[in-house]
């Protein structure tokens, strides 16, 4: 009975109600063949008690004048009135035969299957088959007996005719029933599906989507306003919810922005300063025991200077406002191959520029995949694809790493490595999509990012068949 747990809530009662009705039917129609089957036969012995009666009122008058032709007229002639007698003969009151209706004389052992002082019917089996001998006597036996077979085959035959009609009517029964219970369970199931519909839009996180009609006040329909009440509630948290991501990215760039010009500004001069003190110092010192140490000390001032630089850059990179996105991220590149050995090929097809808000979401994106890349994927080979068109604007990231599973990404999350949520949060936010795949001929992972420059929004997201990161 496995199969049955997969089978769906309408289909389960159709089964169970057509099954119901098929046990009914099969009851009723054994039922309906009994009754009828004890029904017929006690008619049949009716009918054969007043043939038998019949026989013997008529037979009196040919007995006393010893007309056996007479007699055997009115025992051809019975019998041939009624087909389902097959025999009839009358006995003496010495219990031998005077008249019979047997063609080829009488069978050997019938006169003994039932004797004149037995019961009046009694049956016995024969190669005609089952056979109700009925036994009547001729004014009180003193002119003799009348012995008349009932023959059971013409009450089988009509008990399958019945039989026959009577289970036609109950397989149209069963299908006009079963036609009903099926209209019945969609009607009582097609809220229920237009819920589970609902339920997996809502668990793909699309709390935007029509919300259900309520057509009853039954228990669907409360269930239905239930589940319209808590999308909404869970629309209106995921918009909250957005929003305060929107601004704490919002607040998040504005604070680089503001330590990036502090780094270049106050505390690139102070270094430089500091670097100009250095070397007058240099200069003027009496040893070159001194004069060593303080060219050392500014040269170490110097690396600083260019490692805050750096860092100023990677905060808010200025290509970024001055030259687009597209130079942006291919300094990002450059800068990424210069301090790693991974070989990264970057190519750009951008027919149409996104505007400010998604070339900087683009450009912390690809900065965080190269990140992820150099850290976690323990790749030799990388490669960024961007290209925009008709509105469009795709990203394919591929590494030739680890490769990441759901289980890696959920045990990144648990060790606060939230550089993938962070992409995943950025995409879903500008409305685009997000994919992770693996193709095993050449790369391990593939990260796939779909934005829309036009205001069309998708925002989902599909993990599918990894490797490894």
């Amino acid at each position: 009975m496995g199969w049955l747990t997969h089978l769906k809530i309408a289909n389960k009662l159709i089964v169970m109600l057509v099954s119901v009705i098929f046990l009914f039917s099969v009851l009723s129609g054994l039922l309906f063949y009994q009754t009828l089957s004890s029904v017929m036969e006690e008619d049949l012995i009716v009918r054969g008690r007043s043939v038998s009666s019949g026989i013997a009122e008529l037979a009196a008058d040919p007995i006393l004048s010893g007309n056996l032709l007479a007699l055997e007229e009115i025992l051809y002639m019975e019998k041939k009135n009624n087909s389902f007698i097959e025999y009839i003969f009358i006995l003496d009151k010495d219990n031998r035969v005077m008249a019979h209706t047997f063609s080829n004389g009488m069978p050997k052992g019938l006169l003994g299957v039932h004797r004149v002082d037995e019961d009046e019917v009694k049956a016995f089996s024969s190669d005609r088959g089952r056979i109700q001998d009925i036994c009547r006597p001729i004014e009180d036996g003193s002119l003799g007996y009348v012995r008349l077979g009932v023959n059971e085959n013409l009450l089988d035959e009509v008990l399958k005719n019945n039989f026959l009609k009577f289970a036609g009517i109950i397989f149209l029964a069963g299908l006009l029933g079963a036609l009903f219970v099926y209209f019945l369970t969609r009607i009582f199931t097609r809220p229920l599906e237009g819920l589970m519909r609902w339920a997996r839009e809502i668990t793909k996180g699309n709390f935007a989507a029509m919300p259900l009609s309520v057509y009853s006040r039954d228990e669907f329909g409360q269930l239905t306003i239930a589940m319209n009440v808590m999308a909404t509630h869970l629309r209106r948290a995921e918009e909250d919810r957005r929003r305060l991501l929107a601004h704490l990215l919002t607040v998040q760039e504005e604070e680089r922005q503001r330590i990036s010009m502090e780094l270049h500004d106050e505390s690139g001069q102070a270094l430089t300063a500091l670097m100009l003190s250095l070397r007058t110092l240099a200069k003027q010192a009496e040893d070159e025991e001194s004069r060593h140490y303080i060219l050392a000390v500014r040269e170490e001032t110097a690396h600083t200077f260019q490692r805050l630089r750096n860092l100023a850059v990677e905060l808010r990179p200025p290509a970024l406002d001055e030259q687009g996105v597209e130079a942006a991220i291919f300094n990002l590149v450059e800068s990424y191959r210069r301090q790693h050995e991974v070989v990264i090929a970057f190519h750009c097809q951008m027919q149409e520029l996104p505007d400010k808000t998604l070339s900087l979401a683009l450009y912390r994106i690809i900065q965080e995949c190269l990140t992820n890349i150099f850290k976690h994927a323990q790749a030799r080979h990388a490669e960024l694809d961007l290209k925009s068109a008709s509105g469009e604007l795709q990203l394919f990231v591929r590494d030739d790493g680890i490769g990441f599973t759901k289980e890696r990404l959920r045990q990144a999350r648990r060790e606060n490595h939230l550089g993938l949520y962070g992409i995943q949060e950025r995409v879903r936010l500008l409305g685009g999509t997000i994919h992770f795949t693996s193709e095993e001929s050449e790369w391990t992972t593939v990260i796939a990012i779909t934005f829309w420059m036009h205001g069309k929004e998708k925002g989902d997201e599909v993990v599918e068949n990894h490797a490894g990161r």
